[in-house]
């Protein structure tokens, strides 16, 4: 699974989030933030982001996913 598939993915299911990127071959490193995570737990803004990626785990496609999630700063 490629890292823009990856972004696409989270663009998609969040839009307008933003998406810093590292890793390589089926383990990446995510960091997410979004405007969808305010009012949320640390927990529940992880499974949101883990979620979109549920068949490619269940497929094998990727493999690791390490995931940051934070809310954007007030202006």
């Amino acid at each position: 699974m490629s890292p823009e598939k990856i972004q696409q993915m989270i663009h998609q299911a969040l839009p307008g989030s933003q998406v810093k990127m590292s890793g390589a071959d089926c383990n990446f490193a995510v960091e997410v933030t979004s405007t969808d995570f305010i009012g949320l737990s640390p927990l529940k803004r992880h499974r949101l982001v883990n979620d979109i990626f549920k068949a490619q785990f269940d497929s094998g496609e990727l493999h690791a996913l390490s995931i940051k999630t934070r809310v954007p700063e007030p202006d």
